[in-house]
């Protein structure tokens, strides 16, 4: 038999299509907020609630119990109007599908009224409604939220907070409006510049500025203007990049693929730009094919492609892309560290040159592999040896990657790792969601050999390094760490670890290095894979050397 559901039912099964966590509830309102002309939005969260409180127009006291029905806004009236809107805020269901699932306090006061109004609801139903003294603009707060769904509330995690702060992040790079951000009493965020470039700095850090170019398009039926990063600004997620289209934070492949597209042979594998672009259209977008809008759709996908390609890598045709070198650490010990690309290189060989003679006539040099003699590389890529059997050609990154990866989960595993004290401390600024993230993993960063210390909101101060790595950046490592301290991947981890750490393709390797090399290589449990699982050495037997030029089976 079917039944009509009642209206409270209703309510939370579409409370559930826009509020699925907290950080919706934050999205939701920041965006009323912004379509209510504020100038300043707090938003304040704590174990039990999210307060959000703005400076703009307010609700009226006659529309204040509308607000929270279902379906009722003030920014359409027509089929048309839904074809062209220009709010964050439209469907009139956000109010409604946050307070069916929580307990709900709305003060509004509006310019042309002498006090305010303040409705409270529990699971949607009004439990009081009075006149009260109030500030222009707007308070909501939420609390408890999912107490009457706790199926929902179940599902929730220790990340909420990130999510929101996250979110944040990005809305405030849509806006010209202040937003500051209040978790457990300690803010977080705040970002109240009017120049974009200067908001870009307050939420990801100045650092990040100098290494941004603009991106100023336009043509008939759109224009984009921005900010995206240098190729040699890259990060080993996309947190840092935010699409705006007419305003409001979106996803979108059409976008996401042409940015990529225009960084096509500039970026290496598996790295991120850092991008905020705002597409401002005059029509043919759609918002309206997404329960919490997040997702638009456009009438001209491939005109939208070519226009954000076109504007992104006209920009990299105009500007000198150079890489920066990196300064190194030096370690604090006397313990030699085996250079990869340096002048060192020269004095590193002839230390070894005669001990590796003398190994090379008196002893069986490998165990795991056939005897080899080295010829040289190619394209500063391969090492090529010579076998009984034929050629050996080796991948020189992957040989470094794979020792690398041994030698520390070694010590990783046995609580071992070994560690140095940097001559000069490194302090390194985060964005707000990576310092929460960094904040929560202190100690498990300890695990890894890095100590940290906090200096200032966002800014910690790194002091020691493990020794297997202590010739890159602590910065650069610290923030691909992360991503994958999200997910926390030992693994994953360890394996980015060894692959920044490790001889790249096109470095110049010395045939003493390339000996030392295979020999550490020898010594490791699994020397024939990378901990990628790609192959380390690919052998060219003589008989198909012999085939190729027809020596032999012919």
């Amino acid at each position: 038999m079917i039944k009509l559901l009642d209206e409270a039912l209703v309510n939370k099964i579409a409370a559930g299509e826009v509020i699925d966590r907290p950080f919706n509830v934050v999205k939701e309102l920041v965006e009323n907020s912004l379509d209510a002309g504020a100038l300043r939005i707090v938003v304040e969260a704590g174990p039990t609630f999210i307060r959000v409180t703005d400076d703009g127009s307010g609700i009226q006291k006659d529309d204040l119990q509308l607000a929270v029905r279902s379906h009722a806004t003030s920014k359409i009236e027509s089929f048309d109007d839904l074809q062209h809107v220009s709010t964050l805020g439209f469907r009139g269901e956000a109010l409604a599908s946050i307070a069916a699932v929580s307990f709900l306090t709305i003060l509004s006061k509006t310019t042309d009224s002498y006090e305010g109004n303040e409705l409270c609801l529990m699971a949607g139903k009004p439990i009081s409604f009075r006149t009260v003294a109030a500030k222009q603009g707007s308070l909501i707060e939420v609390r408890d939220l999912f107490f009457n769904t706790p199926v929902r509330k179940k599902f929730l995690d220790m990340k909420e907070d990130e999510r929101i702060t996250s979110f944040l992040e990005k809305f405030a790079l849509g806006t010209k409006t202040s937003v500051k951000l209040i978790l457990h009493t300690k803010t977080v965020l705040d970002v109240n510049a009017s120049d974009l470039l200067d908001r870009i700095a307050q939420v990801y850090g100045t650092e990040v500025v100098s290494e941004l170019v603009p991106v100023h398009y336009e043509n008939d039926f759109l224009s984009i203007k921005g900010f995206v990063s240098k190729p040699s600004l890259v990060r080993r997620d996309t947190a840092m990049q935010a699409l705006f289209v007419n305003g409001r934070l979106v996803e979108s492949e059409e976008i996401t693929s042409a940015l990529y597209d225009a960084y096509k042979s500039l970026l290496f594998v598996n790295k991120h730009p850092i991008a905020v672009l705002s597409l401002q259209m005059f029509d043919g977008v759609d918002v309206n094919v997404h329960p919490t809008k997040k997702i638009v759709k456009f009438s001209f996908p491939d005109k939208i492609r070519n226009a954000v390609f076109d504007a992104v890598r006209t920009v990299f045709k105009e500007e000198i892309l150079d890489f920066q070198v990196q300064e190194k650490y030096i370690p604090t010990d006397a313990a030699y560290v085996r250079p990869t690309v340096s002048t060192q290189s020269k004095r590193f060989v002839k230390e070894h040159q005669k001990s590796l003679v003398a190994q090379e006539h008196n002893e069986k040099k490998y165990v795991h592999f056939p005897e080899m003699r080295i010829l040289g590389n190619i394209a500063k890529t391969f090492f090529l040896t010579e076998t009984e059997e034929g050629l050996m050609i080796i991948d020189q990154h992957v040989v470094e990657e794979r020792i690398n990866y041994e030698k520390f989960m070694k010590q990783y595993m046995n609580k071992a790792v070994a560690v140095q004290d940097l001559l000069q401390a490194e302090l390194i600024d985060f964005s707000p969601a990576e310092a929460m993230v960094m904040r929560r993993n202190l100690e498990k960063m300890k695990g890894y050999g890095f100590f940290l210390e906090e200096f200032g909101e966002n800014t910690f101060r790194l002091t020691r390094v493990p020794v297997l790595f202590n010739k890159i950046k602590g910065s650069e490592l610290l923030r691909d760490l992360l991503v994958d301290f999200k997910e926390d991947e030992k693994e994953d981890i360890i394996t980015m670890m060894s692959c920044r750490k490790s001889v790249k393709a096109g470095d110049v390797v010395s045939v003493a290095e390339m000996y030392i090399l295979l020999k550490e290589l020898d010594l490791c449990e699994l020397p024939y894979t990378c901990p990628h699982g790609r192959p380390i050495m690919v052998k060219l037997p003589l008989g198909d050397i012999e085939k190729m030029f027809r020596r032999k089976g012919f």
